[in-house]
């Protein structure tokens, strides 16, 4: 067993399934040539939803398998034998998601509370998922190299957890997410940092929700890097849509990014225009 690896997250190939480039959208879902030992999320098959590590790899019938443990290191002893094409690297909205599914089997007021050893295997998977969490929000904010873009997250307060999750899928991809939570200190001006991130930031991503869109304090934010937009005729605010809601007259025309139904993909589309933009931000050389 690679429990040393599991735990460090070691990569089998040279380009983790999350950085590949190129033509193709940003890949997450693991093929033989290409995946990594430790946190993972079934898409597919029996364990669908589920977090776990993989740990390492084994050959059935021809076809390349992970071994799967529910747990965290050293805290579980079973595992289950799961096809490397039924994984990919899980976001934070995966590990919240299954956060909640998995509180909602385990706590006295279920209708239906999880018994035995479904309870056992619940709560091990519960524990290693809390410490995923807590792991990705302290790294998001202090271990990360951030040479990416410099990011301001636009929303309403509450539209937090969703800012927060994405906020470290956007650090873990590189970026420098600005969320006030984590750059306003106690004491300290709130107007005054908040634009000063604004002025500081590359991309304004503007959250919407029916929360947002009635909210004055969110269309300052956003307004005020819209017209910087208009004057150097390069895109600083992209919206991202996270349910039905109006769009802002002045939106109307611009493509937002959806998160409605399919999270994953939407952060693989929102890479991939980051990282158009900023390209074509760069000067031509030669």
């Amino acid at each position: 067993m690679r429990w040393w690896s599991g735990w460090l997250g070691r990569t089998k190939s040279v380009t983790p399934p999350f950085l590949a480039q190129g033509r193709h959208r940003i890949r997450m879902k693991f093929n033989s040539e290409n995946f990594e030992y430790g946190p993972v999320v079934v898409i597919k098959g029996a364990h669908q939803g589920r977090i776990g590590m993989l740990d390492d790899e084994t050959f059935e019938k021809g076809r390349l398998h992970g071994i799967v443990y529910f747990g965290g290191f050293g805290l579980t002893l079973s595992y289950r034998r799961i096809p490397i094409t039924y994984l990919r690297r899980p976001t934070s909205m995966d590990l919240l998601s299954r956060h909640e599914i998995v509180w909602r089997r385990l706590t006295s007021y279920s209708p239906s509370p999880a018994l035995g050893e479904e309870r056992i295997g619940l709560l091990e998977e519960y524990s290693y998922i809390a410490s995923l969490l807590n792991q990705k929000m302290f790294e998001a904010q202090f271990m990360h190299k951030h040479d990416g873009a410099s990011i301001f997250l636009s929303h309403s307060s509450a539209d937090k957890n969703f800012v927060k999750s994405l906020a470290v899928d956007l650090a873990e991809m590189g970026h420098r997410p600005w969320v006030d939570e984590w750059q306003i200190l106690g004491g300290e001006s709130i107007p005054t940092k908040i634009a000063e991130g604004l002025a500081s930031a590359d991309y304004v991503l503007l959250v919407l929700s029916k929360k947002s869109v009635a909210s004055k304090w969110v269309e300052n934010e956003w307004q005020a890097k819209h017209w910087d937009e208009i004057s150097s005729r390069q895109i600083y605010v992209i919206p991202i849509l996270i349910e039905d809601c109006e769009i802002p007259t002045l939106l109307k025309m611009k493509k937002y990014i959806d998160f409605r139904e399919d999270y994953d993909f939407a952060l693989e589309q929102l890479g991939l225009s980051l990282r158009g933009h900023t390209a074509k931000r760069r000067p031509n050389k030669g």
